[in-house]
């Protein structure tokens, strides 16, 4: 071997290490910048007034935010999402603390067997009040009961269904929803899957503090079939048929 032959050899292993080194000092940089932007992005914080005018829940606005939400998450949003998207406050004005966001993707009856999919959107400590759902009076829907479950991918919830009582502290329901029946929780965080407990049975929700976006998989989802505790919720859920 010769001389230059081995200098030269050095040099390209030089060069390798110094690539490498790099490559190593560009991912710890990377980290670096996700740590602080980690640290200094901010919870987007909604405050219930904004949601309404002259008294009445402004759908446009509570879409823009859901948006906002979305990004801060980092969930694709897709073009169609705004016009898909379907918000509601149940009829009881105070959307930060009651309410629900949701984009369905498929909700399938035809053939031998039924599925549904969609995404739901829980901002930072707000509600989906309690419900449950009865057989369908359509014949054609199959008569059966929803059957569900629910995948979080972003944020934190509390899904609360029957079973023994164990509510955490931070999960308070709003005075405007009122009384539940329902108290067994089960925290879900990305990732983690929630069945329903049993058909028929109550279930409601509690968003974390960085609010929740989950997917929900289930059988045949049929507005007419669902029904919730508080009666002016119920009332205002019903007559949007």
């Amino acid at each position: 071997m010769s001389v230059g032959t081995h200098i030269s050899r050095r040099g390209m292993l030089g060069v390798a290490l110094a690539g490498l080194t790099a490559v190593v000092s560009a991912e710890q940089a990377e980290a670096q910048s996700a740590r602080r932007s980690q640290r200094t992005r901010r919870v987007p914080q909604f405050s219930n007034a904004q949601f309404y005018k002259d008294g009445k829940f402004n759908t446009e606005v509570a879409k823009d935010a859901v948006l906002e939400f979305c990004k801060y998450h980092g969930y694709p949003v897709f073009p169609a999402l705004r016009e898909q998207l379907w918000v509601s406050d149940y009829g009881l004005g105070k959307f930060t603390e009651v309410g629900l966001s949701a984009v369905g993707f498929i909700n399938n009856l035809e053939g031998e067997y039924s599925f549904m999919l969609q995404d739901l959107f829980l901002l930072p400590h707000q509600m989906l009040p309690e419900h449950w759902h009865v057989k369908a009076e359509d014949t054609k829907k199959n008569g059966a009961q929803k059957n569900e479950a629910w995948i979080v991918r972003w944020g934190k919830s509390y899904i609360i269904g029957q079973g023994e009582a164990n509510l955490p502290k931070e999960v308070v329901v709003p005075a405007v929803h009122g009384d539940v029946t329902v108290k067994h929780c089960t925290v879900a965080g990305p990732g983690e899957t929630v069945k329903l407990a049993a058909l028929g049975s109550h279930h409601w929700q509690f968003a974390g503090a960085e609010g929740a976006i989950m997917s929900e998989v289930a059988n045949y989802h049929d507005n007419g079939s669902v029904r919730h505790q508080n009666k002016a919720a119920n009332d205002d859920f019903l007559k949007s048929l």
